[in-house]
Protein backbone atom coordinates (compact mmCIF):
# COMPACT_ATOMS: atom_id res chain seq x y z
CA UNK A 1 0.00 0.00 0.00
CA UNK A 2 1.06 3.47 -0.82
CA UNK A 3 -0.14 6.67 0.74
CA UNK A 4 -0.13 10.08 -1.44
CA UNK A 5 -0.20 13.38 0.80
CA UNK A 6 -1.09 16.60 -1.03
CA UNK A 7 -0.31 20.08 1.08
CA UNK A 8 -0.61 23.77 0.35
CA UNK A 9 1.65 26.39 1.19
CA UNK A 10 -0.58 29.98 1.06
CA UNK A 11 -0.35 33.18 2.30
CA UNK A 12 -2.25 33.72 5.73
CA UNK A 13 -3.28 36.30 7.71
CA UNK A 14 -2.39 35.73 11.65
CA UNK A 15 -3.04 38.47 13.59
CA UNK A 16 -3.01 41.43 11.10
CA UNK A 17 0.16 40.08 9.86
CA UNK A 18 0.67 38.30 6.55
CA UNK A 19 2.33 34.84 7.11
CA UNK A 20 2.32 31.37 5.37
CA UNK A 21 0.55 28.55 6.03
CA UNK A 22 0.88 25.08 4.92
CA UNK A 23 -2.33 22.90 4.96
CA UNK A 24 -2.86 19.72 4.17
CA UNK A 25 -5.13 18.87 1.58
CA UNK A 26 -6.18 15.76 0.56
CA UNK A 27 -4.76 12.03 1.78
CA UNK A 28 -4.71 9.08 -0.92
CA UNK A 29 -3.97 5.65 -0.69
CA UNK A 30 -3.04 2.94 -3.63
CA UNK A 31 -2.63 -0.20 -3.76
CA UNK A 32 0.41 -0.20 -6.07
CA UNK A 33 3.09 2.52 -6.36
CA UNK A 34 2.50 2.62 -10.19
CA UNK A 35 -0.80 3.85 -9.41
CA UNK A 36 -0.11 6.17 -7.38
CA UNK A 37 2.70 7.99 -9.40
CA UNK A 38 0.26 7.70 -12.01
CA UNK A 39 -1.86 10.02 -10.04
CA UNK A 40 0.99 12.28 -9.27
CA UNK A 41 1.77 12.35 -12.73
CA UNK A 42 -1.64 13.39 -13.87
CA UNK A 43 -1.67 16.64 -11.16
CA UNK A 44 2.14 17.97 -12.37
CA UNK A 45 0.77 17.59 -16.29
CA UNK A 46 1.12 20.63 -17.68
CA UNK A 47 2.44 22.72 -14.80
CA UNK A 48 6.00 24.83 -15.94
CA UNK A 49 7.77 25.28 -12.31
CA UNK A 50 7.94 21.13 -11.34
CA UNK A 51 10.16 19.46 -8.95
CA UNK A 52 10.36 15.44 -8.70
CA UNK A 53 12.37 13.31 -6.46
CA UNK A 54 11.31 9.65 -6.65
CA UNK A 55 13.12 7.22 -4.58
CA UNK A 56 12.52 3.46 -3.66
CA UNK A 57 11.93 1.51 -1.46
CA UNK A 58 10.83 3.04 2.24
CA UNK A 59 12.39 6.69 1.22
CA UNK A 60 10.00 8.96 0.93
CA UNK A 61 9.06 10.51 -3.04
CA UNK A 62 8.62 14.34 -3.13
CA UNK A 63 6.97 16.35 -6.12
CA UNK A 64 6.44 19.67 -5.73
CA UNK A 65 4.72 22.74 -8.18
CA UNK A 66 4.72 26.13 -7.74
CA UNK A 67 1.52 28.53 -8.90
CA UNK A 68 4.07 31.55 -9.73
CA UNK A 69 2.14 33.25 -6.76
CA UNK A 70 4.61 35.53 -4.62
CA UNK A 71 4.70 37.17 -1.02
CA UNK A 72 6.64 39.04 1.98
CA UNK A 73 6.07 37.93 5.31
CA UNK A 74 5.80 40.68 7.29
CA UNK A 75 7.29 39.39 10.40
CA UNK A 76 10.78 38.14 9.02
CA UNK A 77 10.83 40.22 5.41
CA UNK A 78 11.08 36.56 3.62
CA UNK A 79 9.94 35.70 0.34
CA UNK A 80 7.98 32.89 -0.31
CA UNK A 81 6.38 30.85 -3.18
CA UNK A 82 2.71 29.25 -3.22
CA UNK A 83 3.29 25.68 -3.89
CA UNK A 84 1.35 22.37 -3.45
CA UNK A 85 3.70 18.88 -2.75
CA UNK A 86 2.86 15.47 -2.88
CA UNK A 87 4.82 13.01 -0.84
CA UNK A 88 5.03 9.40 -1.29
CA UNK A 89 5.73 6.99 1.12
CA UNK A 90 5.45 3.07 1.08
CA UNK A 91 3.23 1.88 3.91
Amino acid sequence: MYQVRITHMTEAWERGDLCSKEELVDVKTYKTRKEAKAFIESKLSGKKTVYRSYHRGNTPSICTYFTGHTWIEENTGEERQEYYSFKLTKL
